[in-house]
């Protein structure tokens, strides 16, 4: 990948990220799909995202 897809790409997962968390803090989503969100980003961001980077 590009250089600035990967860096938009990081950009989203930021704002996917701070907005599960938001969405839990005020109660909005419940501690299920908030702890599906974060294991799902990190799997992707510690396996996928370096094979993305590589090619």
């Amino acid at each position: 990948m590009k250089p600035q897809q990967l860096k938009v790409l990081g950009y989203g997962l930021i704002v996917v990220f701070v907005l599960n968390i938001l969405l839990f803090s005020f109660r909005i989503i419940s501690p299920g799909p908030f702890w599906l969100v974060l294991i799902f980003g990190a799997v992707f961001v510690y396996w996928v995202l370096p094979k993305m980077k590589k090619e």
